[in-house]
């Protein structure tokens, strides 16, 4: 579907007013006069970097005024300076971001210019990672259908944004589910300096068909031609038919940033023949037709925005600039601070193994909060996750609380960031921590990092369940550890459970936390561990380690299925007439210091076991750690046993059981620190 400008007979047969026409034509100047404002501050050296915005106002300000920021929601890029200033920023509030000041709403100066934030008009934070809004976009369009709003999602991009995997795999959850989104991509046909014909394989609006979906082309150089597709698409939507694609075909006048040279690659006589396309010289010639804006109307607008924009950049550049760059990691900081001395004692409960504790708990949780939901492959009933962790929860509280998800595990955490900006409480499965690596990026970039880059105005409660490790007969890709790579990144916490009690506990802990936390469960104890199951509000705190036994001679330092092994060796050991302590973490970030320092001062040897690889595994920052503030209660070096280097566990058995950590290979090394 094209629209024409031939084809909108005027603004009425829109249900536009003259005074929304002016409305519209004011925004669209005041983006195009801050814009070249903005270039010329950077020129003069007083701002550092710009995104440009000229020649996509008509676009950008044509969508905003189709959504209403009071319900909507809506998820910008980088370019799109016009539609944020229409759906309700200020030109102090563009600024801000521009001087990097501390009244900057966006960020607080935490993140470039154009990073668009403002939860008061439901803006949700973005980032310069392309793609990844897309996801977003759906898991807040999810939310707002599952709780019966007849609110809608606007996200937009560019062009270059399609190639990604994001996109894709927004376009095909939002077709099956028939979310209330609509995806505006503005196609200036150049990714910075990338030609569309380069980078985009025909025309994106036909991609449409493929999911579902009415792709439509607009004239983004034509404010009444893109209200009117926004605004077929909005109703579209709030009817509840579905997503709606939408490219804008327009371009940018200036280069990709103050920092790009274009000239490097389009030529000056493609720049002014678009220039003779200028979206706003073309709407005020038709205002002038339609004898809504007269000569003297046109220069008030120009002198009141000159006037509006001087002031604002008076008022921002003496500002105060930000003073804390520390704050807001996390929403709920958590520093241990009294060291486990004593055996924890077991809670009352049936007995149960691992993976049915993990069960019940789920159940529990979904019982008690109906603003949880869990996601993820496989996960659905009648099969119930592929370790029947899930299993009854669809049935249990319907299918719109438990379901499955394509194979995408970037769009799994993307759903889940949504979510949580739209109020509810997300709990993804990853099948295999194997699998995980393709939402590296939505989690390490985007889900960690939301609060802080927000300026603590987004929290992301998200739980992302990850089963991990060997000892299942799993080969090299369904048995790796991932705990060092995600316990690196602040905003993140990450805890493993080893007790049947922990699994429920923990879990609690990590649904209630208004920070993201990933739950690393060890597939090896899902039938192995067995132990009480409690019931009603157990919980383990984030950030408390377990002492699972007491002894004299050394410590050993583990998690996971390794704590498990570790309190077998100990018990072994005990017969030698060596006495070990068990200090099971628990909780890698954060990571309960008082408690390790209380095991050196204790022992003064200290084993640490896990099952990833040795170098640069989770044990190196336990060990760096004691010997950087515990050197002095040392009787011996920090010992360390871990899987060699290779790539992962092999699949036959007699392989993985000579690399994977054993209860014998723990009694061996123990006993050499022992007698050192």
């Amino acid at each position: 579907m094209t629209l024409e400008l031939d084809s909108v007979i005027d603004h009425n047969a829109l249900g536009l007013s003259d005074e929304d026409l002016i409305s519209l034509y004011r925004n669209m100047v005041l983006a195009r006069k801050l814009d070249e404002r903005m270039w010329a501050l950077n020129r003069q050296g007083r701002v550092p970097f710009v995104v440009s915005v000229s020649g996509h106002e008509a676009t950008q300000v044509g969508a905003a005024a189709a959504i209403d920021p009071s319900r909507d929601w809506s998820l910008p890029y980088y370019r799109d300076a016009a539609f944020a200033l229409a759906i309700g920023m200020s030109p102090e509030d563009v600024l801000a971001g521009v001087f990097s000041k501390a009244s900057d709403p966006s960020s607080g100066g935490r993140q470039m210019p154009a990073h668009w934030s403002e939860p008061d008009l439901n803006i949700l934070t973005q980032s310069s990672v392309i793609g990844v809004q897309y996801p977003h976009a759906c898991g807040i369009a999810y939310q707002l259908q599952r709780s019966g709003s007849d609110s809608v999602v606007l996200v937009d991009g560019g062009e270059g944004s399609t190639s990604e995997g994001d996109w894709h795999e927004a376009m095909n959850f939002a077709g099956i589910h028939k979310l209330p989104v609509i995806f505006l991509i503005q196609n200036n046909l150049y990714a910075i300096s990338v030609p569309a014909a380069s980078g985009v394989a025909g025309q994106v609006a036909d991609r449409a068909a493929g999911y579902g979906m009415p792709g439509i082309v607009v004239d983004g150089n034509n404010v009444l031609d893109v209200y009117g597709a926004m605004t077929a698409a909005v109703d579209r939507a709030r009817s509840g038919e579905g997503p709606t694609l939408i490219e804008a075909k327009t371009y940018r006048y200036y280069a990709h940033t103050s920092d790009d040279d274009d000239k490097l690659y389009r030529s000056r006589e493609e720049v002014e023949l678009w220039r003779r396309k200028d979206p706003i010289p073309a709407f005020r010639q038709y205002l002038v037709e339609q004898r809504v804006l007269s000569d003297a109307l046109e220069k008030e607008i120009d002198a009141e925005v000159t006037e509006t924009i001087a002031t604002a950049v008076k008022s921002t550049e003496s500002s105060p600039d930000p003073t804390d760059p520390l704050s807001h990691v996390y929403a709920n900081p958590i520093e241990p601070e009294t060291a486990v001395t004593e055996i924890e004692q077991e809670p009352d409960g049936e007995q149960g193994n691992l993976i049915t504790a993990i069960n019940r708990g789920l159940h529990s949780l979904m019982a008690s909060d109906d603003r949880m939901l869990v996601f993820g492959e496989d996960v659905a009933d009648p099969k119930g996750g592929v370790f029947k962790a899930t299993k009854g929860l669809t049935d249990a509280f319907g299918a719109d609380r438990a379901f499955n998800t394509p194979l995408a595990e970037a769009l799994v955490i993307g759903l889940g960031v949504g979510m949580a900006a739209a109020g509810a409480r997300p709990c993804a499965e990853i099948q295999f921590a194997d699998f995980i690596h393709p939402g590296f990026n939505q989690i390490v970039s985007e889900l960690a990092r939301i609060h802080y880059r927000s300026n603590g105005r987004w929290n992301m409660p998200m739980t992302i369940r990850v089963p991990y490790g060997g000892g299942i007969h799993g080969a090299m890709y369904h048995s790796q550890s991932i705990e060092a790579f995600y316990s690196h990144v602040p905003g993140l916490k990450v805890v493993v459970p080893s007790t049947p009690a922990d699994a429920v506990g923990l879990l609690r802990s990590a649904m209630e936390d208004p920070d993201p936390v990933m739950v690393l469960e060890p597939k090896k104890l899902y039938r192995l561990a067995n132990g009480p199951i409690p019931t009603g509000d157990h919980r383990v705190p984030i950030g408390k380690a377990a002492l699972r036994r007491i002894g004299s001679d050394l410590t050993i330092i583990a998690y996971g299925t390794m704590s498990h092994f570790s309190v077998e060796a100990a018990g072994k050991l005990a017969e030698e007439g060596i006495e070990a302590s068990v200090l099971d973490l628990r909780s890698l970030r954060p990571l309960d210091w008082p408690s390790i320092e209380a095991a050196v001062k204790r022992t003064s040897k200290v084993l640490i076991v896990h099952e990833d690889n040795k170098f640069l595994g989770f044990g190196a920052e336990v060990a760096a750690q004691i010997g950087e503030k515990s050197f002095e209660w040392l009787d011996a070096p920090v010992s360390r046993y871990a899987t060699p280097e290779i790539p992962a566990f092999p699949f036959a058995l007699a392989l993985e059981a000579q690399v994977m950590p054993n209860v014998e290979g723990i009694i061996e090394h123990a006993r050499a620190l022992a007698h050192y």
